[in-house]
């Protein structure tokens, strides 16, 4: 009985976080990403984030998107480049590259 207890405990713990409960938004490239591991090629650590001048980046999934090379565990572009992560189809204006979005 206590093993349920706790299994429902956690599962009700799970279900009511906003990771969960919240839409996906779609992320897309940006100057400043969440740090994780070390900071991509072209940015430097700031706090939990790493930022850049000249340079975007987004989370790598799989391979990188047209016109971005990956660097850790990030696929990174010079700024004026755009891509997010893709979620369902693509909105107007932007084509499929693997799991991302890109501008033309």
């Amino acid at each position: 009985m206590r093993l349920l207890i706790a299994g429902v405990s956690a599962t009700i713990a799970l279900a009511s976080s906003p990771f969960i409960i919240a839409p996906l938004a779609a992320q897309s490239a940006s100057s400043s990403v969440a740090k994780d591991g070390s900071c991509p090629t072209g940015f430097k650590a700031s706090g939990s984030n790493c930022i850049s001048d000249d340079k975007v980046a987004l989370p790598k999934l799989g391979s990188c998107p047209t016109g971005f090379r990956a660097s850790a565990r990030y696929c990174v572009a010079d700024e004026g480049k755009y891509a997010e992560i893709r979620n369902g189809s693509c909105p107007t204006g932007l084509k499929t590259s693997g799991r991302y979005c890109v501008g033309s």
